[in-house]
């Protein structure tokens, strides 16, 4: 009998995602915040950071973020694992997120490499505004030539604004193919 049931890059992910949503925290912003295990905010130190953020029951993510200053990144990272991805032919992510004004995130997919890392960002932006909004993409790795099939570490990172934002992630879920 054949296996039938092959997880891809993005159950590790989804489960730590899932884990985030049941449960509920709060707390203040910090520049490195682990939010769960694989989950994280990071942001540039150059620049004063403020805020909190929450994790209500039913949604990943709140953040309420005021920045001082001129920081090159602000990111929310999920770890994806490592290894050699070439059973595979896409990742992708769906995302309910909201925000009271509009904002643009852009979604990236980071592999590690040799003491560095290569990004390969998705094709299109998220657009965050008042209303609840679904956004899908996905990255296909034939068509890519900047994305190594092995690498020893890989991370989704949601890159954020650089100004001061309020945000809700409503919902994030990954795909493999």
């Amino acid at each position: 009998m054949s296996n039938t049931i092959a997880p891809g890059p993005d159950a590790q992910a989804n489960h730590a995602l899932s884990l985030l949503k049941a449960g509920t925290s709060k707390g203040r912003l910090t520049h490195n915040l682990p939010l769960s295990p694989g989950l994280s905010f990071k942001a540039d130190k150059a620049a004063s950071l403020k805020g909190g953020y929450k994790s209500p029951p039913g949604r990943l993510l709140e953040l309420d973020v005021t920045v001082k200053g001129t920081p090159d990144w602000v990111e929310f990272h999920v770890t994806l694992p490592g290894g050699d991805w070439s059973a595979f032919g896409l990742i992708g992510l769906v995302c309910v997120s909201a925000a009271p004004e509009n904002i643009i995130l852009r979604p990236c997919l980071r592999s590690g490499t040799e003491g560095r890392f290569v990004d390969c960002f998705f094709d299109k932006h998220v657009l965050s505004h008042p209303q609840a909004s679904t956004h899908l993409d996905a990255i296909m790795f034939d068509r890519r030539t900047n994305l190594p099939m092995d690498a020893p570490w890989r991370e989704l990172i949601l890159f954020l604004p650089t100004h001061s934002f309020r945000w809700s992630l409503q919902d994030l879920r990954l795909f493999s193919a």
